[in-house]
């Protein structure tokens, strides 16, 4: 099994690297997907949003999931609520 070939510490560290990679993608797809004026109406910005989370993301990777998920947790759902 997989277990056994990569012991269960390389797989919780490729579930977080997973994790990790797969978030901040799916907010920056997100963000991208919706129209900039949603974005000017929940009083944020588009391009704020995606070039913060992929710099920080290539940067330092943990602020960029940080970022990806406030996206994710706050501003998503106004824009959301806004675009529809």
């Amino acid at each position: 099994m997989i277990g056994d070939v990569f012991g269960p510490d390389l797989f919780i560290v490729a579930i977080i690297g997973l994790v990790g990679l797969v978030i901040p993608i799916w907010a920056i797809v997100d963000a991208a997907s919706r129209p900039s004026a949603a974005f000017s109406a929940a009083g944020s910005s588009k391009v704020m949003w995606i070039s913060l989370i992929a710099a920080f993301w290539f940067i330092t990777g943990i602020v960029g999931l940080i970022l990806a998920v406030v996206y994710l947790a706050s501003i998503r759902p106004r824009v959301r609520a806004i675009s529809g």
